[in-house]
């Protein structure tokens, strides 16, 4: 049973006002401007205006302060990518998508959503609406996807200081619009999907989009089948006030095993990934390795993820509105399979591991609560926009594992003929032997593992305060953000022999805070910004010794750039230099190596981090038919303090990103009688190599990925067919030229993979 939580406010005052909105809905307040019969059923305030021809541009984002607010005036980057680019080149994982903005090393699309976007050389959390998620949604009801740089990110509480990734889900629409699409394409690739949205009354308005997919790729036994569900339904009190009710479905199946293996010559050095080793010396090995999956036929990664969100919305008068929300996630998720094998040793022509059955399973709860006043108003000459916000978090994760490990009762499992031996050690030039030999059936009488199972419960309270000032006829915008949290974290290890580490807890206050002015130098093409503020990350370690809990990291950071909009307002960019320091990073203790005194910690908050850089984001129309996206960046993140490992000092931080990465995408939009509703784009991605595991021993080497650089494209027709029905035809082709040399998680690459879509739309 989770235990008690005593600091409810937030929640309690929102409740509140969710019984009080049919009074608040009949006070006077002035009429909201006429909703577009294909605009969200939503308040001004809390939305932003979509883009309805193609171009990719964005001018407005919810994500720098959770209301409405122009990117011009923001005193930091915010990069928008807009469901129609997505869409056009059928990168429908996120993890394919965040390669398309500045300073972000993508994660990797062959883990099926195991994540590990980092951005500016630290981790990406992730928010639906604002609000703080453990999995990141599907894409077939994300209106755009809003990355928001910098420690700035202080409005949503704990964030990394690269910046925080804001998935805007889509909206009920006041007009009637369905849609039914159907890809087929290379690996076995299956998609369908479906949406409709529109009014059931007046007043009342419903989504609804649905997809499912299964897809294989060229490792040995990659699966990912995934059904996902979404919906709202808005009710309209009056122009003024509203409730929204949304919920998310999602189950995936998956066998997306991952493992970096790395090879071990016949000196006995370990090398770096198997892709390199060379063809000359050891025939065959390196793209049969590559291809291997450990795991086997039979290993499979199960999700499950329910979610559910209440939003009221409410113009109080001329000036204030307030926004409300709750939300609830329950996810579940599984994974059935053999532990890993470890690296390939030409000194035995063997594993230097062997398996063993494993299972395991972890349970999330997340509840949450935000209430956000927002002010607009006018003092002589000085626009002012101002926003108190309360937030209210509670996230409770069950951790179980069980490993079988015992030969005899593994051996009693197996089917009648295979040994042991070859159960633990298979050859990776017959996988069919591990297909015949099966998996052991998991019962929850295995043997559970001490330092895996565990309980987290964390829980956070906030309250910031924003505000926006325009000087000199909004040429000059000054903005300012303080914010207060107090944040627990309380750890349970029930099979601990320690009683410190079968209950740990932790309480920390945290005091950030942001400021920033953008100037318009030439009016809207040309605005110089700044800012600079601070962060907070919780990233609980408890030291094995003491019971401790470590990891509660510090950074503060800042930018100046130039943005602006050209070309008649349908063209943007953005160029930021920035820099941000991480504090307080967990190492072990160098006065204890391997924590083998129990009398001394184990662990030491002596680790810190330095990132700096400069990123370039552009979007819009360069003419009335060519739409483009597209980034440069170029990324230094090293390790500036590590008590435990002073060698790492100076080192670029593993797995930050390529030190330089950049990527387009066009489309064209053809004209005439003949070739109207004809288009046609490519893509271009380029990041050099970015170090994996750095190493610091003298008989192991330092992992690289390898530079990659590989071209996409796609070509679509749609005509009318009857009266509002539209007809389309889509192709979409990734890595053209079969370029991509690894995934970031060590996989095979697809190679040229083409989709082929047939959409209607009425």
């Amino acid at each position: 049973m989770n235990p008690p939580v005593t600091v409810r406010p937030a929640a309690a005052a929102l409740s509140a006002l969710l019984v009080l909105s049919p009074f608040a809905a009949a006070q006077t307040a002035r009429p909201s401007p006429a909703v577009a019969a294909d605009q969200p059923v939503t308040l001004p305030e809390f939305r932003v205006e979509t883009n309805q021809d193609n171009s990719y541009l964005a001018t407005e984002t919810t994500s720098g302060t959770r209301t409405a607010a122009k990117l011009l005036d923001l005193p930091f980057s915010v990069q928008s990518l807009p469901s129609e680019f997505f869409n056009d080149f059928m990168l429908f994982d996120f993890d394919e998508l965040n390669g398309f903005v500045s300073n972000v090393k993508p994660a990797d699309a062959a883990g099926a959503g195991n994540g590990g976007s980092r951005l500016r050389g630290f981790g990406m959390p992730q928010f639906r609406n604002g609000f703080s998620i453990i999995q990141q949604p599907d894409s077939n009801n994300v209106d755009r996807v809003e990355v928001l740089k910098g420690p700035s990110a202080g409005v949503y509480g704990a964030t990394a200081p690269g910046g925080v990734i804001n998935f805007i889900t889509k909206k009920p629409k006041a007009r009637a619009e369905s849609s039914l699409e159907v890809i087929g394409g290379d690996n076995h690739y299956k998609r369908v999907s479906g949406s409709t949205t529109g009014p059931i009354t007046k007043n009342v308005f419903y989504r609804l989009d649905g997809t499912y997919y299964d897809f294989n790729r060229p490792t040995d036994w990659w699966y990912n089948r995934t059904l996902d569900l979404s919906g709202g339904l808005i009710y309209k009190f009056n122009a003024n006030t509203s409730v929204n009710l949304e919920f998310a479905f999602t189950q995936r199946n998956a066998n997306p095993f991952v493992v970096f293996t790395r090879w071990v010559d016949r000196s006995n050095r370990t090398q770096g990934l198997v892709y390199t080793i060379p063809e000359d010396q050891y025939p065959g090995y390196g793209e049969r390795l590559t291809r291997f999956n450990q795991a086997g036929p039979y290993n499979r990664y199960q999700r499950y993820n329910n979610s559910s969100y209440l939003t009221f919305q409410h113009r109080f008068n001329q000036v204030w509105s307030v926004q409300a929300n709750l939300s609830n996630t329950n996810r579940h998720f599984r994974r059935f399979g053999p532990t890993s094998l470890g690296n390939w040793s030409f000194v035995t022509n063997n594993w230097t591991g062997s398996r063993s059955p494993y299972h395991q399973e972890f349970v999330y709860e997340q509840d949450g609560a935000q209430v956000d006043f927002a002010g607009k108003f006018k003092t002589g000459g000085v626009v002012h926009q101002s926003h108190v916000g309360f937030d209210w978090i509670y996230l409770g994760q069950k951790q179980k594992t069980w490993n079988l490990t015992n030969a005899a009762a593994i051996t009693a499992l197996l089917p009648p003929g295979v040994t042991l031996a070859a159960w633990q050690k298979p050859s990776p030039f017959d996988p069919d032997f591990l297909v015949r030999a099966g998996q052991p059936t998991f019962v929850d009488t295995w043997p559970m593992v001490d330092g895996s199972t565990f309980n987290l419960y964390n829980e956070e309270l906030g309250v910031f305060y924003n505000h926006m000032a325009s000087f000199a006829d909004e040429r000059l915008v000054l903005m300012a953000t303080g914010r207060a949290d107090t944040y627990t974290i309380h750890r349970k290890q029930p099979l601990s022999t320690r009683a410190t580490l079968r209950d740990a807890t932790s309480d920390k206050k945290y005091t950030t805070y942001s400021v920033g002015l953008s100037y318009k130098l030439a009016g809207e093409k040309l605005v110089a910004y700044g800012s600079y503020g601070s962060s907070f990350d919780p990233n609980p370690s408890v030291d094995t010794n003491t019971g401790d809990v470590y990891g509660n990291t510090e950074a503060t950071g800042g930018e100046l750039g130039f943005k602006g909009v050209l070309l008649h307002g349908s063209f943007s960019y953005s160029a930021a230099a920035f820099t941000a320091r991480q504090e307080n990073e967990t190492t072990s203790n160098p006065d204890n190596p391997g924590g083998t005194n129990p009398l001394l910690p184990a662990l030491a908050p002596g680790g810190s981090t330095r990132s700096r850089g400069i990123g370039l984001d552009v979007s819009g129309k360069l003419t009335t038919n060519l739409s483009l996206i597209g980034n440069m960046g170029w990324l230094d993140a090293r390790t500036v303090q590590n008590r435990a490992a002073p060698a790492n000092v100076g080192q670029r931080v593993a797995n930050s990103g390529p030190a330089r990465k950049g990527s387009v995408a066009a489309t064209y939009a053809f004209s005439g009688r003949l070739l109207k509703g004809l288009r046609a784009g490519l893509t271009y991605y380029y990041s050099t190599e970015n170090v994996r595991i750095y190493s610091t021993s003298a008989t192991t080497t330092t992992v690289y990925l390898p530079a990659n650089s590989y071209w996409g494209g796609m070509m679509a027709y749609a005509w009318k067919v009857r009266g509002n029905k539209t007809l389309s035809l889509h192709l979409a082709v990734t890595d053209i030229f079969g370029q991509q040399i690894l995934t970031d998680n060590a996989f095979w690459p697809a190679g040229a993979q083409w989709k082929l879509s047939t959409a209607l739309r009425f």
